[in-house]
């Protein structure tokens, strides 16, 4: 029986690359309105057609040929300046979160992953302060600085990756997700993408992370793409607030920022390294505290514009950023006790989830190498080592 061209599955490879329905056509050499009909299934492309297509979108051709074992429900995706990205940057990040909801349900079956908290266990807490303790607490966090936020977004139970998507305007997004899989097993995990690469500021990253979390504690059943301009800057805003009530605590950095010169950019500097947070932020929140009014805010700002310490900020470019670890580990696991190899585990995706994914695209949400996930046990070459005693006796 010969399989059926799927042309959804086309349409998202070609938002996976960016391409508009022209730059693919041009790519393909055929006209964009046989894209459209590719696309809609109203016509299949020839076998060489479809050769192409995999060379050109970088997906298996099984890719095309295949449905989803799957049902993903997703509730919306929060884009960290969303107000100013572009839809070409956001339709990449959100495949990608597909992705890799469908790796988390795949290890789950191997893998005791820490589970989120119950977010209804929020909703009776009207104060930030008692959510972003909450928070703390369900972590064994005491109010000191938090050296990576990545980790601690792990250990709450969020899924985190590392995408290379090089949009300076979108720093992290992230999703809910409700997955039912092909055995009737129904599973919801929470997704947070940051980017990587040597512009990536650790500081911000900090905040971006703990950003996307207060998403997931304020803003349940809320799909942000539904919501006005206006509306999703005050939604922007409340995540940003609980974001920095958890990174800076008001009873430990409040009274030490307290006991400083308060108005002086060189305080701010100081602390940097020790609370994980950038300078902006720290200046942010000493005025939500009241430590600073109006006017020594302003003072602040043009304290660093003077010392050209905005954009990067002190200490930016020397941070390496912290990476997400769960992934990678669950597969070193998988494969370490002999549970499975790495080039069976891209196999057993597509066994149960009808998804067939590149070893390029796995490694980049599992933060690893592409090789992991290759056989290169059957290779035909086979070399032999030189009769070197013999050659060196004689």
């Amino acid at each position: 029986m010969n399989k059926i061209f799927n042309g959804q599955r086309l349409k998202e490879a070609r938002l996976y690359n960016k391409l508009t329905i022209t730059e693919l056509g041009v790519k393909l050499n055929v006209t964009k309105q046989m894209i459209s009909k590719y696309e809609n299934q109203n016509i299949e492309p020839s076998f060489e057609k479809s050769l192409q297509l995999t060379t050109i979108l970088g997906y298996p051709r099984e890719f095309f040929y295949t449905i989803d074992k799957f049902n993903i429900q997703n509730e919306g995706t929060f884009f960290r300046s969303r107000l100013t990205a572009t839809q070409k940057a956001k339709n990449p990040a959100s495949i990608a979160l597909k992705y890799s909801v469908i790796m988390r349900d795949f290890l789950e079956q191997y893998i005791d992953f820490p589970q989120l908290e119950e977010r209804e266990n929020y909703e009776l807490l009207q104060d930030y302060n008692l959510i972003a303790k909450k928070m703390r607490n369900f972590v064994g966090l005491d109010n000191g600085p938090i050296p990576d936020i990545i980790e601690v977004a792990e250990l709450m139970g969020f899924t985190v990756i590392s995408m290379n998507y090089n949009e300076s305007k979108v720093d992290a997004f992230s999703s809910m997700n409700v997955i039912e899989n092909a055995v009737g097993d129904i599973n919801p995990y929470f997704v947070i993408a940051t980017g990587t690469g040597e512009s990536r500021s650790f500081y911000r990253q900090q905040f971006s992370i703990a950003h996307e979390m207060a998403h997931w504690v304020l803003h349940q059943n809320i799909n942000p793409q539904e919501l006005d301009k206006e509306e999703y800057k005050v939604m922007e805003d409340e995540a940003n607030k609980l974001a920095s009530i958890f990174l800076l605590p008001e009873d430990t950095f409040g009274a030490e920022l307290a006991t400083r010169v308060t108005d002086e950019i060189d305080t701010f500097y100081s602390l940097k390294r020790k609370w994980n947070v950038s300078m902006a932020a720290m200046i942010k929140r000493a005025r939500d505290l009241s430590l600073i009014n109006g006017d020594q805010e302003i003072k602040l700002y043009k304290q660093m514009h003077y010392r050209k310490w905005k954009n990067p900020e002190p200490f930016d470019l020397e941070t390496k950023t912290t990476v997400p670890v769960a992934f990678k580990q669950s597969l070193e696991l998988l494969i370490d006790e002999g549970i499975l190899k790495g080039h069976e585990i891209p196999i057993k995706i597509a066994e149960q989830y009808n998804l067939y994914l590149t070893p390029k695209m796995l490694a980049m949400i599992c933060g690893v190498e592409p090789a992991l996930f290759i056989d290169n046990s059957e290779s035909r070459v086979v070399l032999k080592l030189k009769d070197f005693k013999r050659k060196h006796s004689s």
